[in-house]
Order: structure tokens, then sequence, then C-alpha cells
């Protein structure tokens, strides 16, 4: 079983110093872990009540610091470990750029850049960044339809309604050329699933719930098998997060849910122990403690 450390909070515990993920990583290397992931915002505005999910986790004023900038820094210390986003708000980023970006973490990593990906939900960080929101699909998938085209062919051309080129090269490209990981944060349809088997290689389902899961891994599957695609498709997903009688998440309830997950259709399992931890002193056992799971 593939075991992802997200990183997300963590850094709070050593009074904000992002500069303890490297220790954290280095720990989650050691004890097996495939990779450690971070989430992404550019920028925050106001409006968290639109947050989709629940109760946004962190105030507007909270630090967000860049994740490929941070993965950069964990690359340089590790040397198996898997690394991830969970998920780039990709729209945000000019596709040729977003291809230098990771094509340059690849080989600075040699090959151990993982992308999650996904288009995001505040308006804000799209008008900050000059990207007209109501077009975030269309500018989504011609973004990492271009970072595949450059990852595979030198030169490349591409005409789409947002982005056009011709003839350029792209250099250098990712030591895993484009079979560099790309997987997608998005709610399950028949159309997104297509869209994911012609690029991608996997899904990050946005829920925990078993059917949710089970439906989307079949379309997906589906999908792959109908555009001839010899692998079947990564689905990396997080534990449904159990609470104890005192109202507060327990790590040991949660981590039993493991097996029922993986039937369901998890291939790969990411917890971020921000959920369970509480002083720095914490880490490194909730991080053994889920570690447990590569027995699975």
């Amino acid at each position: 079983m593939k075991l992802i450390a997200g990183l997300f909070g963590l850094h709070n515990f050593f009074d904000g110093d992002i500069n303890s993920y490297i220790d954290i990583s280095q720990s989650a290397e050691e004890m097996g872990f495939h990779g450690v992931s971070l989430t992404d915002h550019v920028v925050m505005g106001k409006n968290l009540n639109k947050y989709p999910f629940g109760t946004f986790p962190l105030p507007s004023e909270a630090p967000w610091y860049e994740p490929l900038t941070v993965l950069t820094m964990i690359a340089s210390h590790t040397t198996k470990l898997h690394l991830g986003t969970a998920v780039l708000i990709a729209p945000l980023r000019n596709p040729a750029l977003l291809a230098k970006t990771a094509a340059t973490i690849d080989s600075i990593s040699k090959g151990r850049l993982e992308l999650g990906v996904g288009m995001g939900w505040q308006a804000e960080e799209y008008h900050t960044a000059g990207v007209p929101f109501e077009k975030r699909s269309e500018i989504f998938w011609e973004t990492l339809e271009i970072c595949q085209l450059l990852w595979e062919k030198s030169p490349a051309s591409f005409e789409g309604n947002t982005f056009k080129f011709d003839d350029i090269w792209c250099q250098p490209q990712p030591v895993q050329g484009s079979d560099l990981p790309l997987l997608f944060g998005l709610k399950m349809t028949e159309k997104t699933a297509q869209k994911i088997s012609r690029i991608g290689h996997g899904w990050i389902p946005i829920k925990t719930d078993a059917d949710f899961i089970s439906s989307g891994k079949e379309l997906l599957s589906s999908a792959f098998k109908e555009n001839n695609r010899t692998e079947m498709p990564r689905i990396r997903g997080q534990l449904p997060t159990q609470i104890d009688d005192s109202g507060a998440p327990n790590l040991e309830l949660t981590l039993k849910q493991a097996e029922k997950s993986v039937a369901a259709g998890l291939t790969e399992i990411e917890i971020f122990p921000i959920n369970f931890v509480r002083s720095k002193d914490d880490i490194a056992p909730v991080l053994n403690a889920i570690s447990d799971l590569n027995n699975l």
C-alpha cells in the first residue's frame, strides 16, 4: 500500500518554520512512506463561507507557502520519497511555466514528482491571477494537455480556445517524461473520466465514503479500458476521520477504516497528521502509527 503523508499545517508546531518539513519528510521516508504532499492556495479571500467542504480550517490571513518551491527543498534532503501536491490549482499557473517548473523539480528529484491537480473554489484567486473564474474548467484542461504535450514532444504545437503556440521547445523534459503522474482532484463523471483517461494517471476523490469512491473508480477504470490504457488508474484518497466519545479525531479508529476504504477502491492512502497532532512531539508517533498501513 502506498502511503502519503499530507504535510499541511505541521509547520505551525515549529513557530511557522517551513524548514521543519525537512525533518518530517526524512522521518516519513525512513518509515517507508511512498510520499508527502502539500496543499495550495496562491492568495486567500475573505469569503471562506464559500468553501464547499464544510468549515475552512484556517483564517484568511494564515500563510500558504508555494508548494512546488517547498517540494524542491524537500527533494534536496530526501532520496526515495515521492513529492506531491494535493492539490495544485493548475489554472492559476501559465501552462508552459508549470510544465517547465514540474520538469525542473522532476530532474532535481530524479523522477519523484507527482502532481495532484484541481480547479480550486475561490473566485478571488482567479481574479488576482488575472484568470477568468468562469472559464476555469476550459483553462484547466488546456493547461494539463499542454503540460503533457511539452513533456513528450519537442518541438510542440498546440491550438486551443485559450492557448496557442507553434514549434516551441520546452527543455528539459521531466525524467519521467509524459509519465509524470497527474492525479485529478475532481468530482468524477463520465465526461471527466474520459478526459482523465487520455492525459492522466489517477484520481483523488473529494469525498471519503465508500460508495463515492467505488462508483468513481468504476467510471474511471471503464474509461481507461475504452482508451486502451493497459494500466489501472491510481486512486489516492483519505480515510474517513473517526471521532471518539470526547469529540476529538481518533487516529486508532481512523486507521481501522483502511481495509474498508481499500475494498472500495483506494490504491493509495493519504493521511493528514494535523488532524491527530496536538504538539510537535506527537508528529513522529502519529507517522509511525500510520506507517503500519504499509502492511495492507
